[in-house]
């Protein structure tokens, strides 16, 4: 897919930055671990995945523009304004329970370019602190790519809603060696997704601490 045009890119991020503290009052967001994301991309951004709102959570922190795989519902459930504001701020879509090409030749274009990416690798809400248990695409789109992964854990205490405090912690870049060669062999793919897997658990385990 190609780029938001400039325009809307920019008013996205003004739009953002604007609403940003009053985001940060309302949903009581605090960031932990702002240093380790890096200056430039491209990267892909995972996270586990607490409510809708998730995206912008995160956004919040990140000064980068992030392209979201999002779920085909949302661009097919919701009406064709929904769906063209989705694709105006750089979301596609991803059919979930399926080997869906399209939405990885995608997500490697985007990476290819020079963007970072943003992945809920869970591929649904997941409402309390079950441990994260990911899916493997996103370590298989950076084995493919040769990409590093930026791990992300939103904590809240039990099910979120405004006004609860929320804790956004983001851990050290995981680099693009540490996923290679797992395209090719199934068994080095579910390990690199497990390693995934317990370093966002790690995080999600500190809760509030500082």
């Amino acid at each position: 897919m190609k780029r938001p045009c400039a325009l809307l890119r920019f008013l996205y991020q003004f739009v953002l930055r604007l609403a940003t503290p009053i985001g940060l009052l309302l949903l009581r967001v605090r960031f932990r671990g702002l240093a380790n994301v890096p200056k430039k991309g491209p990267y892909i951004l995972c996270s586990n995945h607490r409510c809708v709102l998730d995206p912008f959570t995160i956004a919040m922190g990140i000064p980068q523009h992030l392209y979201y795989m999002a779920k085909s519902e949302l661009f097919t459930n919701h009406g064709s304004v929904a769906a063209a504001l989705l694709r105006a701020v750089g979301a596609f879509p991803v059919h979930r329970d399926s080997a869906d090409l399209q939405s990885l030749h995608t997500a490697e274009a985007i990476l290819k370019r020079g963007d970072s990416l943003g992945i809920f690798p869970q591929g649904r809400v997941v409402f309390d602190n079950t441990p994260f248990r990911p899916k493997s695409g996103a370590v298989l789109l950076a084995a493919r790519t040769g990409m590093p992964i930026l791990p992300v854990s939103i904590w809240c205490e039990g099910p979120w809603k405004f006004g609860k405090r929320v804790t956004v912690r983001i851990g050290s870049l995981l680099p693009a060696k540490t996923f290679s060669g797992a395209d090719k062999d199934r068994r080095l793919l579910r390990r690199c997704a497990a390693l995934l897997a317990d370093q966002i658990n790690h995080q999600l385990e500190k809760g509030h601490a500082s």
